[in-house]
């Protein structure tokens, strides 16, 4: 009932509690500001139980678990309004459907919802049982809690959330977000996800990897078990501290569930078998090749693993991101495709034929982008173009699963990388140097890939000629 972090509540009313009384629970107010509300009364009813059961007041420095459950609700920047009737049944469907409280239940727990502005609620719930005083612990309350979200979302016609899957990204905290604006960088845990995945994709091996870091000037360290084996990792930015003045470490798993040492020793693993295709096949017909694999597993005869070739792919736009004279765009379409590669609840896929070319692919380009001219400028516009056609069909594939916001990254990734290819066929038709794709090094180009419509120009873009992608919208948490 309070102003919040960032004084974002405005005039905060309750609209549900757990013995039906709802707003005749407003506290009355005590001043003329907003938050001038004698609380009194609410919180000595909400805590009753817990009193009863003597339950202490406030959590002491012990670690034991408090007892009170919290839970927001917010609706998408394109949804409609809901009035307070609306959130009020909302607010009861998404308890009983947590196991949290169940409707008809007089001896449940007591609980109140807040509404502090047009888009969203707070509930609040006192996890102790009015009719035996037990405190009492909600089982696998958040995973219910989204698919009973997913419902209202369906039922209202509001913008659907995804299901708990784990292929997003892990967010940065409020207190990340708000540390990056004071230093004018991007949040630490963003920049490290993408200097750990671009690693990853250059190297063969863990020790490989932890060099790459140190090379591009992070700090990064294994942790090792008795064996001697890898087990896990960490990495920090060079200036991110903690207010004892230590770097701030992430472990992999943190920053992405594929970031994990043993999802980066599986994929080493897998690249690493059957014969070499950096030079003996060619990049385009790689791509052309895993575009086929998915078109097959649409039609529900494939052998290969989709989900392998999707993460696979993923890694080939790492590698294009930064390429001399292609400016941001690229990078940003490896940004957008970032969860449609991940696989739900598995990492990296199943390795097969068609995703080990494609790693294999990417760890030459990225290699081989050290060295990097103009000239090779071509070249990456017919692997670019190939890899979004690839990157369309994986999209298919997803949508035909139900994986609508995985299918969306992907769509938009492709929107991206064509935007990218038409700015640079706009350039060469007003009068860029025209040049013939040189193939790159380790890399021949064959006729897998289609060609952008316009013969490609070498000539590096200025910054403000890149194509901007499209907003990709993002529903609630």
């Amino acid at each position: 009932m309070g102003p919040g972090r960032a004084e974002e509540h405005r005039q905060p009313r309750v609209i549900a509690s757990w013995d039906g009384l709802d707003a005749a629970w407003q506290p009355a107010r005590t001043g003329a500001g907003s938050w001038d509300l004698d609380l009194g009364p609410l919180v000595a009813a909400l805590r009753a139980p817990a009193v009863a059961a003597g339950l202490p007041d406030r959590q002491d420095d012990s670690g034991t678990r408090g007892y009170v459950w919290h839970c927001s609700a917010r609706l998408a920047a394109g949804d409609r309004l809901l009035s307070d009737g609306e959130w009020a049944g909302i607010t009861r469907e998404l308890l009983d459907g947590a196991g949290v409280a169940a409707r008809d239940d007089p001896g449940g727990p007591r609980w109140f919802a807040v509404r502090h502005a047009d888009d969203h609620i707070h509930i609040a719930v006192v996890l102790v049982r009015q009719d035996t005083g037990r405190r009492f612990w909600p089982y696998r309350d958040y995973p219910r809690l989204r698919e009973t979200a997913r419902a209202i979302e369906r039922r209202l016609g509001l913008t659907e959330t995804a299901t708990a899957d784990g292929t997003a990204a892990r967010s940065p905290s409020r207190g990340e977000i708000e540390k990056a604006a004071r230093q004018g960088r991007e949040p630490a845990r963003v920049e490290l996800a993408r200097a750990v995945r671009e690693a990853a994709v250059a190297s063969s091996g863990a020790e490989e990897f932890i060099d790459a870091l140190s090379a591009a000037g992070y700090l990064a360290e294994l942790r090792r078990a008795p064996s001697g084996d890898p087990i896990g990792l960490k990495v920090a930015r060079p200036g991110d501290l903690s207010a004892t003045g230590q770097p701030v470490f992430y472990s992999g798993s943190k920053l992405a569930s594929d970031l994990s040492m043993p999802k980066l020793r599986q994929r080493w693993a897998d690249s690493a078998r059957g014969p070499d295709t950096g030079s003996s096949a060619t990049a385009g017909r790689q791509v052309a090749r895993a575009r086929r694999a998915v078109a097959v597993a649409r039609r529900g005869v494939g052998v290969e693993d989709v989900e392998s070739i999707g993460h696979a792919t993923g890694d080939v736009l790492t590698a294009l991101r930064g390429w001399p004279g292609a400016g941001r765009d690229l990078g940003e379409a490896a940004d957008l495709f970032d969860r449609a590669a991940r696989a739900p609840g598995r990492g990296v896929g199943r390795a097969g034929p068609s995703s080990v070319g494609l790693r294999r692919i990417a760890r030459h380009l990225i290699r081989h982008r050290r060295v990097a001219t103009d000239d090779d400028l071509g070249g990456v516009i017919v692997l670019a173009v190939a890899v979004a056609g690839l990157v369309r069909e994986i999209a298919a594939w997803q949508r035909e699963r139900g994986r609508t916001h995985q299918a969306d990254a992907a769509d938009n990734a492709a929107a991206v990388v064509d935007r990218w290819s038409a700015v640079l066929s706009t350039a060469d038709h007003a009068g860029a140097t025209r040049a013939a794709p040189r193939p790159l090094v380790g890399l021949q180009h064959g006729t897998g890939a289609t060609p952008p419509r316009r013969e490609p120009t070498t000539r590096r873009l200025p910054p403000s000629a890149a194509a901007r992608p499209a907003p990709v919208h993002a529903g609630p948490a």
